[in-house]
């Protein structure tokens, strides 16, 4: 057990500082794709660029990183609806995809990368250095708890060398002139402000005259909105698991092993505690007060080497929040704290104090206040826990095994009641529902669904665990999916009717009002009735596709900033939300040239530089790809179109 987990906590720590390495091996999901198709499961290649071929492993792993890296980025938001409005598969296909084209390019144009460039880059990597120096040992243990020999990782390190040397080289020419930088100061500082008419569909609604042949002509041309999906209804016998507990017995083996299959439930991340004295300090502060709060913090350090530090913080610390309790911030783990802060206090022993310490925060006096090693917690100190959790695991295999054999006896006849006698348990009528939905006293049970949908009406289902425990079920009625009669839809039709419309009026509106403004008429005078005209209020380019009041109006922004004075109403209206936008330009304030200071020039010359250093990158590899032989795998091209 000591060495399982010496074994645990060394590994942990050389992922985390493998990750820092190369981002392409995070990989923690393995994703099958093509699932039952053997070909395709024995399938190796991912993509072919020019006769280079892309291996399957490759696109996995990427994928997995940028899995991680959005799931990091949204946490508990990402879902597997926002997993598929990314398009994962296609991200990473073409991001491998791009990097092999950069390396054709990169022969094509003879560039290598020398023998003693890439010793040094690895060299240089945190991960491999021991007092900060490369360290042959480190170097080789990290590699080989990743499983990667140093050929593969130095080849790797040489591609990705060669790539980032390519990209460097195509964006060579690239430059930012003067008259560039004032373009973009111009372009970024200037503000305007227009004037709106809205016309919404919802305000023309009422306006719409249907008849029974409109509708009739809608039902027929749209019936696959209105169908109704298939239903199935079950009866269910639940067996709760708890009554099964006192009748399960365990030992000693039987706990050490459940311990260890769920060892990490039991995991102990490394925490550190510690007080401390905060002497604050401005972002803005000049040397004067730099040095004057330096020399308070010197002076509170000598102190508290002498006399009661929790007495000091509260007298002393600028932090509010753990001043009244001498200071102390309790357990905390890694990358949570400020990181100057956070080395300082892993790095003190119990009751030790520390030097002074500067974070973004100010100056700090920090008392140790001990270590809690990775680790995990013992099974003495959790044996309860883990007979309790062992219980109920045997219980629901013994629930299980009991809802099976009345499923075994009673199958083939289809008797529900009689299953039901066996368990003496009462049946519960779900109601009819559909893919997808909760199952009405039952929950969400994927698996319990699937069964339903393939059974027969009267065929029993066997068991399966659900939240609610084991349940047997039986099919009681099954309704297939249909185009339903008009006459039970119609006035959900009518809705889409008379929605569609309104539409179509709210635009029919808009553009006479935008014909009558081209012609020199005043926004005011082709406002609807009840509205008026609104305005924005000055806003810039750095709001990029969103306007004040109006939110995110496809092409309007864009378009905006192209009018003047002279030609203030663009050509064509702007629609967002069945809401269309009839706009003019009120106001156009110019940037004021003597906010471009040499500090803001130099700014602006750097990001000038680097759009145009991203442009002829994009442009290049878009003209690498249309004159490339490119062949994705079929698996993976059914993945990015969603089938």
């Amino acid at each position: 057990m000591l060495d399982l987990i010496r074994k645990k906590q060394k590994t942990t720590v050389v992922q985390v500082v493998f990750w820092v390495i190369i981002a392409t091996f995070i990989g923690t999901i393995f994703l099958v794709w093509g699932k039952g198709r053997d070909q395709e499961r024995d399938m190796t290649v991912a993509a072919q660029v020019n006769g280079v071929e892309i291996s399957f492993e490759e696109f996995k792993s990427t994928y997995s990183n940028m899995y991680n890296l959005y799931r990091n980025i949204y946490g508990q938001n990402f879902t597997p609806e926002l997993e598929r409005q990314l398009r994962l598969s296609e991200q990473a296909i073409n991001m491998l995809i791009e990097q092999t084209l950069l390396l054709q390019e990169g022969e094509r144009l003879n560039l290598k990368v020398a023998d003693d460039e890439l010793v040094q880059a690895i060299a240089q990597i945190p991960a491999f250095q021991v007092d900060g120096l490369f360290n042959k040992e480190q170097y080789l243990s990290v590699l080989s708890y990743q499983r990667m020999t140093p050929d593969l990782f130095e080849q790797m390190q040489r591609r990705q060398m060669l790539v980032n040397l390519t990209r460097t080289r195509l964006q060579s020419s690239a430059d930012a002139s003067d008259a560039d930088v004032a373009e973009e100061f111009r372009r970024i500082n200037e503000k305007i402000n227009l004037g709106y008419v809205a016309f919404a569909a919802a305000d023309y609604r009422d306006m719409v005259k249907l008849n029974d042949e409109q509708v009739a002509s809608y039902y027929a041309g749209n019936q696959e909105n209105f169908r109704v999906p298939e239903q199935v209804a079950l009866n269910v016998l639940r067996l709760d698991v708890k009554p099964f507990i006192s009748q399960v017995s365990v030992d000693e083996a039987e706990v050490e092993r459940y311990y260890n299959r769920h060892l990490a439930s039991y995991e102990i991340v490394e925490q550190a505690s510690a007080a401390h004295i905060l002497i604050k300090l401005a972002a803005d502060a000049d040397e004067a007060q730099q040095q004057k709060q330096r020399q308070l913090a010197d002076k509170v350090l000598e102190l508290a080497q002498k006399g009661d530090f929790a007495q000091l913080a509260k007298k002393y610390s600028d932090d509010k929040g753990t001043a009244a309790t001498g200071g102390d911030l309790g357990l905390f783990k890694r990358g949570v704290m400020d990181p100057a802060f956070e080395d300082a206090a892993f790095a003190l022993e119990k009751g030790a104090l520390s030097g002074v310490v500067q974070s973004r925060f100010g100056y700090h006096i920090i008392k140790g206040g001990g270590v809690v090693e990775a680790g995990f917690t013992p099974l003495a100190d959790v044996r309860a826990e883990v007979e309790g959790g062992l219980r109920l695991e045997l219980a629901e295999r013994l629930a299980y095994e009991k809802a099976m054999d009345a499923y075994n006896i009673n199958r083939k006849q289809g008797n529900f009641s009689a299953a039901a006698e066996a368990l003496n348990a009462v049946p519960v009528e779900t109601g009819l529902f559909t893919r997808g939905q909760a199952i009405p006293t039952v929950g969400l049970s994927e698996e319990l669904a699937q069964r339903a949908f393939a059974a027969d009406v009267g065929q029993l289902i066997s068991p399966v665990k659900t939240a609610q425990g084991v349940v047997l079920a039986a099919v009681t009625e099954k309704i297939a999916s249909h185009i339903p009669e008009l006459a039970k839809v119609k006035p959900a039709i009518e809705a889409a009717v008379r929605h569609q419309e309104a539409v179509v009026l709210a635009e029919q509106a808009a553009q006479a009002a935008l014909d009558k403004v081209k012609s020199g008429a005043k926004l005011k005078s082709v406002a609807p009735q009840g509205s008026t005209v609104e305005e924005t209020g000055l806003f810039s380019r750095a709001l990029g596709d969103f306007v004040p009041k109006l939110g995110n109006v496809p092409q309007l922004a864009e378009t905006a900033f192209t009018l003047t004075i002279k030609e203030p109403v663009p050509a064509q209206l702007f629609a967002a939300a069945e809401t269309f936008y009839l706009v003019r330009l009120k106001q156009l304030q110019p940037a004021d040239p003597n906010g471009l200071t040499a500090e803001e020039s130099e700014r602006l010359q750097t990001a000038v530089l680097t759009r145009k250093q991203d442009e002829l990158l994009k442009d290049k590899l878009t003209e690498l790809k249309d004159t490339a032989d490119v062949t994705i795998a079929p698996a993976i091209l059914r993945s990015i179109e969603g089938k």
